[in-house]
């Protein structure tokens, strides 16, 4: 492995929420075929059988992440909870707008939003972050829990539907944002 290789091996390691592909660009100063080109080898490293973990792309972030079926053997199995539509509608909700005050999340919704907010935070799949730049105001966000809790392939659904809506509000800047109720 050279020096390049491992740069972006310990960039994409040193961020555990991932980074973007523009970020590796600008903090490597490599020319974007030749960052593609160690991605890519970097994914093949990582796919063989020796290596728990894998080079995973989510939401235009790289990250490693545990390969799933190793996973399964290191996690115990999480409490079952039982989440109500209204709550499920608050967690799409926050993964396509992103961090968002109550206000908003009520705003999309509808409707008041603040105890299904307050279970999810006692479920650990919302968190509350500290908006920057202001003393008392806070936003509401997915946690780490939400990415381990939710299955891979409903991350994946979601991710389209967020991919369709900014494809739409970008070709269409005129177009209203659709509300999810």
């Amino acid at each position: 492995m050279d020096m390049k290789f491992q740069m972006i091996e310990a960039l994409i390691l040193s961020k555990s929420n991932g980074i973007s592909f523009d970020e590796i660009i600008k903090r490597t100063n490599f020319e974007e075929e030749e960052a593609k080109k160690i991605i890519n080898e970097i994914q093949l490293h990582y796919i063989n059988e020796e290596h728990g973990i894998e080079l995973g792309r989510f939401q235009n972030r790289y990250r490693f992440e545990i390969k799933p079926e190793i996973k399964k053997l290191i996690t115990q199995k999480p409490k079952k909870m039982e989440l109500t539509d209204t709550q499920f509608e608050v967690l799409t909700i926050l993964f396509l707008n992103g961090a968002s005050r109550g206000i908003e999340i009520e705003k999309s919704r509808g409707k008041n939003s603040y105890s299904q907010i307050k279970k999810l935070r006692e479920y650990g799949l919302v968190k509350k972050v500290k908006k920057k730049n202001t003393q008392n105001s806070y936003l509401y966000d997915l946690s780490d829990r939400f990415y381990e809790w939710i299955p891979e392939t409903t991350l994946r659904k979601l991710e389209e539907i967020k991919n369709a809506n900014t494809t739409e509000s970008d070709t269409n800047p005129g177009a209203e944002q659709k509300e999810i109720s």
